[in-house]
């Protein structure tokens, strides 16, 4: 349920933030914010879309179900106070090849545009899948990755779109 959408303008780009849990499955949640020196991402939707053309010749749609994903790239590796753990993780699952690690990640959707300061909407998405595309790059050790949404989804709220968050599920 939108509480309230809170615009006079348009929406900027950082009022829509990604977050991951780093803290590999600590009681306490560790939210790093995605999108360091990443100028343009956005969430693809991907519809599953069923079209059926009934004996009269109508044609109806429905949508059954969104597979979202979103891409951040560029993605340097950076030091742990620039938001550089996830990046880490996903090295270290990769070289380990605990496959299964990549789709275990928590993932936070916070929207900044609706709810008020300090309690802005936020979702997360419990068994997301996160995985590098590749690794490389020319001055720089580029490693993007693609999240794919997925599992149980918490609504609740999150305190500031800034570092530090903390996530509080609705009641």
């Amino acid at each position: 349920m939108v509480t309230d959408f809170n615009l006079t303008g348009e929406a900027l780009r950082n009022l829509y933030i990604f977050a991951v849990d780093v803290s590999e499955g600590a009681v306490t949640p560790e939210w790093e914010i995605q999108g360091y020196k990443t100028e343009d991402t956005s969430m693809e939707f991907n519809p599953e879309v069923t079209t059926v053309t009934d004996v009269l010749g109508d044609t109806y749609t429905d949508v059954d179900k969104f597979e979202e994903q979103i891409a951040f790239e560029p993605n340097t590796f950076r030091p742990f106070a620039k938001g550089g753990k996830l990046s880490a993780l996903l090295l270290k699952y990769k070289r380990e090849g605990t496959l299964e690690k990549f789709s275990q990640f928590r993932v936070l959707e916070g929207f900044g545009m609706l709810g008020t300061p300090g309690a802005y909407e936020a979702d997360v998405h419990e068994k997301s899948t996160i995985y590098p595309t590749s690794m490389g790059g020319s001055s720089r050790t580029n490693f993007p990755f693609t999240v794919h949404l997925g599992g149980e989804i918490t609504k609740g709220t999150i305190d500031t779109l800034k570092r530090g968050l903390t996530f509080t599920p609705a009641i």
